[in-house]
């Protein structure tokens, strides 16, 4: 046996007894219960409401409709939104950046401007990706354009 052949075998032997997760005498795997019971961190992204309703709203009105949507960290590991997305032009959303600690709050504020849209009722999404294990979530905003 050359020398790369006897260290593989001594790593080998090595690994397999600094291994925490045996066998039992049935071949069975026996797993510590620390490893068994150990919690998993999670963040939990929970808004104070998902869907907001501007009523009816003039479309010559050149001002900018806005929103805050508040939310908060129902997890226990901090939460951090990544990115926000809208589903067309005339929405944008800015979000709070910086991490969150578990049951601290954030907000997002979708801004719309609906002067060049068709009269008529609309609603928009956004979508809120974070480290949720849901991975995101969307909001949404609604209302009425007429003349």
């Amino acid at each position: 046996m050359n020398r790369l052949s006897i260290l593989f075998v001594i790593y080998s032997v090595y690994c397999l007894l600094s291994c925490p997760i045996t066998l039992a005498q049935d071949n069975r795997i026996v797993v510590p219960d620390s490893l068994l019971n150990a919690p998993i961190k999670k963040a939990y992204i929970v808004f104070e409401e998902r869907e907001y309703d501007f009523g009816k709203v003039s479309r010559s009105r050149d001002t900018l409709m806005q929103h805050t949507f508040v939310f908060r960290n129902d997890g226990d590991k901090d939460l951090v939104v990544m990115h926000a997305m809208s589903g067309c032009g005339c929405t944008t959303p800015a979000f709070t950046k910086e991490p969150l600690k578990p049951k601290q709050k954030g907000q997002i504020t979708v801004s719309y401007r609906g002067k060049t849209q068709q009269l008529g009722y609309f609603r928009k999404s956004v979508t809120v990706f974070s480290n949720d294990p849901r991975s995101y979530v969307r909001i949404f905003i609604k209302g009425e354009l007429v003349k």
